[in-house]
């Protein structure tokens, strides 16, 4: 049951340095499914903050 993707609302950059071991892998994993790095990178980190989200809902409150 995941929501709609967000609207993207104008650009903003994010310098991030990752491993070229890794960044090698995304970029593949892009180039076989033809699809942007950009896009990737955006689901992935959305992916991560819902996942993040439920977590933190599932935990007691004091």
């Amino acid at each position: 049951m995941m929501s709609e993707k967000p609207e993207l609302q104008g650009n903003e950059c994010m310098c991030v340095d990752i491993p070229k071991a890794l960044y090698t892998r995304v970029e593949a994993y892009c180039k076989n499914n033809e699809i942007p790095i950009a896009e990737f990178i955006f689901d992935a980190l959305s992916e991560k903050l819902m996942s993040v989200h439920k977590e933190k809902r599932k935990k007691p409150r004091l």
